[in-house]
């Protein structure tokens, strides 16, 4: 209950019935205070003969609302400290009876586990006629403590001072905070460990990006920048999403531990811990999820072959790099029995890069063969070169074979994404290509498809590609 609920109640109890009641008849000079209160019988046993059925009827009316409130209600005199009057709540928490209490100290009881406590509550209340929520200890009867909210007013009657208490047991909110204390303090531990966890795991992913980009500049020195370039880059930026979530969420947890410390300083609700678990469980779901992906993105890699194309510049013609590039792919053309059919215009002239160029197509070209032609059945694989003027020149490699499904269309050049998974498809073909085009070689590529009739690679690439030759150059 409030407590500025329960000063009020007994304020308001005060001026109904013990001003005047409590004075004349239940404290009335030559009687003892020794009658049950209940809903048949008032504060008074005995009234004296002036008193009138207005004074009796109020004075029931006091005895019911002093034993109907929820709290334990104790009188006490002021000047010797002696109870005059408890109700009902009085012995289911404190353990004597009512008789025992009546006419006795809480000294001679020992009800106080700290009798200064009474002293500093009764020094308050007589500078300030009244107190509010304060913290007390009991002692039941049996011998284990109590833990309460004390409330309280003074009242004269017949000139002597009395002290109305209200004790709120919160025992048991008190031993239920203690538990949050010790689970919060396990929590915590636990957290901590987990943290410590998840920073040993990013080490080990930092170190392995670090590693990661050692092996490019090893490759760069081996004339072989270009695909593994892109490669390396694509896995990084792969992989620096998940280790980006997982530092994001580990430092809010960290916040969120450090604010939870905080709040056992100022009062912890059960539902701020409720909510703290919440979010820890989400936090850590978001954690596994991140460097799972993280972790498979690794082991992706250490798969992939060394690349081998050349990021050496040079000018060229487009008709004859196609042709070459057919030759060394002519035993998988032949196995297929695929047919592949030339329309180059004469007179292209890049000045670019052939080896990632010759890259591109070699991993367009297989595309069609393994995906196009999956079924075994004869095809024809279109490769046109066409002049856009100063804009460039557009490259196409057309197939006639099953095409691409259209949920996956937006997807294909997605790193390690295959329909093969499990029969040799590393899903890297495609987006090596997709990063040659649009870094290397600085143009754009794109899909067009119809399942059942075949998909055509666009190649959009300037005449001079963009210089690389900065890049090119092992890291000092």
């Amino acid at each position: 209950m409030d407590s500025a609920f329960v000063v009020s109640l007994i304020g308001a109890l005060v001026c109904f019935g013990a001003g005047v009641v409590l004075g004349r008849a239940l404290y009335g000079r030559g009687r003892t205070a020794s009658s049950n209160l209940d809903d048949n019988t008032s504060l008074a046993p005995v009234f004296q003969p002036q008193d009138d059925e207005a004074l009796r009827k109020r004075n029931a009316i006091f005895a019911k609302v002093f034993n109907l409130v929820p709290e334990t209600l104790t009188i006490t005199r002021i000047a010797d400290g002696r109870y005059v009057e408890v109700n009902h709540n009085w012995q289911p928490m404190i353990g004597y009876a009512r008789e025992d209490a009546i006419g006795h100290t809480s000294a001679e009881l020992n009800v106080w586990a700290e009798p200064e406590q009474r002293q500093r509550i009764v020094e308050t209340i007589r500078r300030d006629g009244e107190i509010h929520g304060v913290d007390a200890t009991f002692k039941h009867k049996a011998g284990h403590l109590l833990y309460a909210k004390v409330s309280a007013s003074i009242f004269d009657s017949d000139g002597e001072k009395y002290m109305m208490l209200a004790v709120q047991d919160v025992t048991a909110e008190r031993e239920a905070q203690q538990q949050i204390v010790e689970l919060n303090q396990q929590l915590e531990q636990r957290v901590h460990q987990r943290t410590l966890k998840l920073e040993q795991a990013n080490a080990e992913l930092a170190a392995t990006l670090q590693t990661l980009r050692q092996a490019k500049d090893e490759l760069v020195k081996t004339d072989k920048l270009a695909a593994l370039g892109s490669l390396v880059a694509g896995v990084a930026h792969e992989l620096n999403t998940p280790i980006g979530n997982s530092l994001t969420v580990a430092t809010t947890l960290d916040h969120r531990v450090k604010a939870l410390d905080g709040q056992l300083t100022t009062g912890l609700r059960r539902s701020d811990l409720d909510g703290f678990v919440a979010d820890a469980k989400f936090a850590m779901d978001v954690l596994v999820r991140n460097l799972m992906r993280a972790g498979d993105l690794i082991r992706s890699f250490k798969q992939v072959a060394a690349d081998r194309a050349s990021a050496q510049r040079r000018v060229f013609q487009l008709q004859e790099l196609v042709s070459e590039t057919l030759i060394t792919l002519n035993p998988s053309i032949r196995r297929c029995r695929c047919e592949v059919k030339l329309e180059i215009d004469q007179g292209i002239e890049l000045d670019s890069y052939p080896g990632p160029l010759g890259q591109v197509l070699d991993n367009l070209i297989n595309n069609a063969l393994i995906h196009g032609f999956a079924d075994g059945g004869e095809g024809c694989i279109w490769i046109s070169g066409r002049s856009a003027g100063a804009a460039g020149v557009t490259l196409s490699v057309r197939d006639n074979g099953v095409g691409i499904p259209l949920e996956n269309q937006s997807r294909i050049f997605d790193p390690f994404f295959t329909t093969r998974l499990g029969l040799g498809g590393s899903g890297l073909g495609l987006h090596i290509a997709y990063n040659l085009v649009t870094d290397i070689l600085g143009g754009r590529i794109e899909v067009q498809s119809v399942p059942g009739a075949g998909a055509t690679f666009l190649l959009h690439l300037p005449l001079r590609a963009p210089d690389h030759s900065a890049d090119a150059q092992p890291a000092g």
